[in-house]
């Protein structure tokens, strides 16, 4: 992971107030030849690049992405014009609780050390519900003819993070370095002056739009893939 998320406040089961992940969660990628040694990312044919996120439970055992709205559990519906009631006999609706943009598209960025590297980013994840989380990326690539089959390549993990109420929510964190470099290469992502100053977003521009733990500060947790200069990607999965 190139940048973890560290809190959120919830957004409810509305879909208008949505409060994304701060900071916004980016995986690198970094890319094998046929010999084992890193590619330069620039040499490397990302168009068919793709990474997924899905929400977790903190110890990775259960997947968190879905949820069943309160609003549609069953209970007293009060009849017109009477002081009687009736149960409701609908189905629980199931909804996302990882909402926003959930796929990324690859982008060749510099970061903030002025390297050029592969990167997909996160900017609009939000979480409906608090509590503690994290995020399980997957790497694949988007079939072809010559490869018409799509298959997990890499996965990555995020640390845990917290998601708040409302009332207990701390505030955003200030803007990375990351973060403030990839809005000044035209990336679309809100840039902070300070952790209670105004913020204010930067339009992305040239790229199409697409929603007491371990931490891993000190593992390797980049997505790293073999690549075959033959005509594709292929992982040890």
């Amino acid at each position: 992971m190139a940048q973890h998320p560290i809190r959120a406040r919830m957004c409810g089961f509305g879909e208008k107030d949505r409060r994304p992940l701060d900071p916004p969660p980016v995986v690198r990628l970094r890319v094998r030849d046929d010999n084992g040694e890193f590619m330069q990312s620039e040499d490397v044919d990302i168009w068919r690049f793709v990474v997924s996120a899905t929400l977790w439970a903190p110890q990775s055992e259960n997947d968190r992405s879905i949820v069943i709205n309160p609003n549609t559990l069953p209970g007293p519906v009060p009849m017109y014009q009477s002081s009687s009631s009736v149960m409701s006999l609908s189905e629980p609706v199931k909804v996302r609780n990882l909402v926003g943009t959930t796929v990324s598209n690859a982008y060749l960025l510099k970061d903030e050390n002025d390297e050029l590297n592969i990167f997909f980013i996160f900017h609009d994840l939000s979480v409906r519900t608090e509590g503690q989380f994290r995020l399980k990326f997957q790497f694949t690539v988007i079939p072809s003819e010559e490869a018409p089959h799509a298959f997990v390549e890499s996965v990555a993990w995020s640390n845990v993070f917290e998601v708040y109420s409302a009332k207990t929510f701390p505030g955003m964190t200030d803007s990375t370095e990351l973060s403030r470099a990839f809005a000044a290469q035209g990336i679309k992502i809100t840039i902070r002056k300070n952790s209670r100053g105004r913020s204010y977003p930067v339009r992305m521009a040239g790229h199409p739009d697409d929603d007491a733990y371990p931490e891993d500060d000190d593992l390797d947790n980049d997505m790293d893939m073999d690549y075959s200069a033959a005509g594709g990607a292929h992982g040890t999965r």
